[in-house]
């Protein structure tokens, strides 16, 4: 359940403009409070962290936005199609504010129980749906329920879309509670994660501003999954990303070693 004071801070979020434009990045400034820009985050050598959110666009997406621009950080989106016909003004917003946007399906379904006529269908209208409100065909996607195969992993491929799984979860949509939410990914996340959280949940827009907070306050940079992995390799279409670090191809899983990444990490260790 939600307190009092964090449901009046959503509502007070959700009534503010929806369509500000703000700037990630003011001039002058750098660094992680300052929200470093994209071209300038090296993740080879930046702590950095992706934070994704699934199920959108709705009302809770609202407050979320607004604390990633007060705090000059971007995420990345994944877009229900229809939701994003739907809510049009918050799509422009993420895409004006520098996030990232992918492709999460039409009808949220087990693509995994799919034939591949249905998943393709739920790839590419929900692309076409979101196309038709940023003007560009989005290039990565998630699987609902985090549930892929060799059967879907091809329908990316074949819909040029890279697979964009996550290395922490929230698990807001079990613990409708900020501070356990707060506290899962806290106490979880490593410099080259991918978080997942949703915004269809009222509990998840108040546990956002702590989550950022402490995380630049640890010293990491808050990016894009484009941007995680735009200085160690391109993303491709059909691979499926976990995080910085593991990456699953046709040919092969190439996850790197726990204790090859400290030796070459051991300068920059997490808190």
């Amino acid at each position: 359940m939600v307190t009092a004071a964090a449901a009046c801070t959503v509502a007070a979020a959700i009534a503010s403009p929806p369509i500000a434009a703000l700037s990630h990045a003011p001039a002058g400034l750098s660094g992680s409070a300052a929200g470093t820009p994209a071209a300038a985050v090296d993740c080879r050598v930046t702590k950095c962290v992706a934070l994704t959110f699934d199920d959108g666009p709705t009302p809770y997406t609202v407050p979320i936005l607004a604390t990633l621009e007060r705090r000059h950080a971007v995420a990345t989106f994944f877009l229900i199609g229809p939701r994003a016909l739907q809510y049009r003004n918050i799509v422009l917003r993420e895409q004006r504010d520098g996030d990232a946007i992918g492709d999460h399906t039409v009808t949220h379904p087990r693509l995994t129980r799919l034939p591949p006529a249905r998943i393709d269908h739920e790839l590419n209208t929900a692309a076409a749906q979101i196309a038709s409100v940023t003007g560009h065909r989005p290039t990565l996607f998630r699987p609902p329920f985090g549930a892929w195969n060799d059967k879907v992993r091809s329908a990316a491929d074949a819909a040029r879309l890279s697979v964009v799984m996550w290395s922490v979860s929230a698990r807001d949509w079990k613990n409708h509670n900020p501070h356990l939410i707060e506290d899962r990914v806290l106490t979880r996340v490593r410099r080259g994660a991918i978080v997942v959280l949703h915004d269809r949940y009222a509990t998840t827009p108040p546990a956002v501003p702590t989550i950022v907070r402490t995380l630049q306050a640890r010293g990491y940079v808050l990016v894009t999954v484009p941007q995680l992995f735009a200085t160690s390799e391109a993303l491709r279409p059909g691979a499926v990303y976990h995080d910085e670090w593991c990456t699953t191809t046709v040919h092969s899983r190439g996850c790197e070693h726990p204790s090859r990444r400290r030796a070459r990490l051991k300068d920059h260790v997490d808190p």
